[in-house]
C-alpha cells in the first residue's frame, strides 16, 4: 500500500470507529481483513477487479461532470480491507475499492459490480440522505436501492466479464417475480442478474454478522418508525436489492433526486421525498412493486 493509500485507510478506520459518516461504506467496520490472503483467487482476479471498476465508473463519470465534479476510483488490489467506500472532497468524487473485498468467496463478479454501484449510489442516489451534517451522501439503504434500480441495469449490459445466467441456478421466486414485471427476455435476464448479484452481496453481509443466509422468499418483516440511514441487516438489504431490480420507474441521471438544489426545504423533507418519487418506485407515485422495504425506509407521505 502506498503512502496515500495508507493515510486514507487510517482516516477511514478512525472515522468509522468514531461513528463519523463522512466516508460512506458498503459494510460496517469489520475485522475480515485478518482472514485475507492476496494469493487466494476465488471468483475475481486482479485483472477482473480492475475491469469491473473501470467499466462501471466509465458509465457514470460523464454524469458527474454535469454536476461539475470529477469521478474517479482509487483501486487497491493488494489491500486486505473487506469494504469499499465513497467520499467527496469539494468537486472530487471518489470510490475506494479493495482487493480484500473482491477476494471474498461470497462475491461473484456481478456481486462485486454491485458494490461499485452501491458506492456510486452514495454520490448519485439522492433521497434518502444520511441524517448527519454531511448531507452529500445517500443513506446506506438508498445506495443499495440505487445499485439495482439504476446502476446495475446499465452496468450489466455489454459487460467486460463473464457472468452467465443459467435459468437453472436462478431461484424460482426470482424468475417468477422478474417475469411478472419485465416483458422482454433481455429485461428479465437483467432482473435475474440483479437478483443473483444481490444474493451474493447479502451472503457476504450475513457472514459478517454471523447470521443465516438471506432468502428471497423470507423478507424482513420489520417496520421502522423512521427511516434508518446506516447499514440494514443482510435480509433487509437483499429485500432492497430485489425491490430495486423490480422497479419500473425511470431515473434521470442528470439529477440527484431530492438534493437541496432541487428542493428549498432540505434533503430529508416531504418535498425531497416527492421529488425522489418521480424517479423511483414509491406508493405516493402509484407503484405497488419495487418499493423500498419498510425494514429501513419510512415514507413521510
Amino acid at each position: 500500500m502506498n503512502k496515500k493509500g495508507f493515510l486514507v485507510l487510517m482516516l477511514f478506520l478512525f472515522f468509522s470507529l468514531q461513528g463519523y459518516k463522512g466516508f460512506a461504506t458498503t459494510l460496517p467496520p469489520n475485522s475480515l481483513h485478518l482472514l485475507d490472503d492476496v494469493r487466494i483467487v476465488n471468483n475475481i482476479t486482479e485483472e477482473l477487479f480492475n475491469k469491473i471498476i473501470d467499466h462501471v465508473i466509465s458509465l457514470w463519470a460523464p454524469w458527474a461532470e454535469l454536476h461539475g465534479a470529477k469521478l474517479s476510483a482509487d483501486k487497491n488490489w493488494t489491500s486486505g480491507v473487506v469494504n469499499a467506500y465513497a467520499n467527496q472532497s469539494k468537486k472530487d468524487w471518489t470510490v475506494y475499492m479493495y482487493g480484500g473485498l473482491a477476494r471474498r468467496a461470497e462475491l461473484t463478479p456481478d456481486g462485486f459490480a454491485l458494490v461499485v454501484c452501491h458506492e456510486l449510489g452514495h454520490h448519485f442516489g439522492g433521497y434518502f440522505f444520511y441524517k448527519s451534517s454531511n448531507l452529500w451522501a445517500a443513506s446506506e439503504g438508498q445506495a443499495d436501492y440505487f445499485a439495482t434500480s439504476v446502476c446495475a441495469k446499465t452496468a450489466f449490459v455489454n459487460t467486460p466479464w463473464e457472468n452467465p445466467i443459467d435459468s437453472e441456478v436462478v431461484p424460482e421466486f426470482v424468475q417468477k417475480n422478474c417475469d411478472k414485471v419485465w416483458n422482454t427476455p433481455l429485461e428479465q435476464k437483467l432482473c435475474y442478474r440483479n437478483g443473483l448479484a444481490g444474493q451474493s452481496l447479502a451472503n457476504l453481509m450475513a457472514a459478517l454478522g454471523s447470521s443465516g443466509k438471506p432468502k428471497f422468499e423470507t423478507p424482513d418483516t420489520k417496520v421502522v418508525t423512521e427511516t434508518y440511514d446506516y447499514h440494514p441487516q443482510a435480509q433487509c438489504r437483499l429485500d432492497t436489492y430485489f425491490g430495486g431490480a423490480l422497479c419500473l420507474a425511470g431515473f434521470d441521471s442528470k439529477l440527484i433526486p431530492g438534493k437541496n438544489e432541487q428542493t428549498a426545504t432540505g434533503n430529508n423533507t416531504i418535498e425531497a421525498e416527492l421529488e425522489a418519487a418521480k424517479y423511483s418506485c414509491m406508493s405516493v407515485s402509484g407503484y405497488t412493486v419495487g418499493l423500498r422495504p419498510t425494514c429501513w425506509f419510512k415514507a413521510l407521505k
